[in-house]
């Protein structure tokens, strides 16, 4: 799967400013929030908190993730969220899923980015096996065609990622 239309970044936001995020997104300010369309991991809750939604800003802290999407340079953003997965016993991986699909439940042509927050043993996998460990200010993007999943970690408290939908 790791072809040329994949990319992983270690180190791809500017310390400062990874450093910033990281402080507000793992401190006690953000309001995270459980929905019914958040995955769950085998009855382990997954918590969101969506920033930009339906193409413009949804969150009143905005600001503080519009220096990632600058880092980005998006040509079209579609959606931001950050979740929050907290620690269990043993790593359980969430449902392979496309970001976006259509109405014939088809990947719709878009780049997905993920921004890992902290450093865990949890990590995202694709269906062909590959598998992208969570380290802190790492990203991988790649097209919304590749069905992925996340999955729990055991050491740390939570696992949080960004995920940035785009043109």
């Amino acid at each position: 799967m790791m072809d040329q239309s994949v990319t992983l970044y270690d180190d791809f936001l500017p310390e400062d400013i990874f450093l910033k995020l990281q402080e507000f997104l793992l401190g006690e300010r953000l309001p995270w929030f459980h929905s019914d369309s958040t995955i769950d991991y085998d009855g382990c809750p997954q918590y969101s908190h969506m920033f930009y939604s339906d193409c413009e800003p949804c969150s009143d802290y905005w600001e503080h993730i519009r220096p990632v999407v600058s880092h980005l340079s998006p040509l079209g953003l579609t959606r931001v969220k950050f979740n929050a997965t907290p620690k269990t016993s043993e790593i359980v991986q969430s449902p392979l899923h496309y970001d976006v699909i259509d109405q014939e439940d088809k990947p719709v042509n878009l780049n997905i980015c993920i921004l890992y927050m902290n450093d865990n043993d949890g990590y995202t996998y694709f269906d062909d096996g590959t598998r992208v460990e969570s380290k802190a200010n790492r990203c991988i993007i790649f097209p919304n065609r590749y069905r992925h999943g996340g999955t729990t970690c055991t050491n740390a408290n939570r696992r949080i990622v960004g995920n940035f939908v785009y043109l």
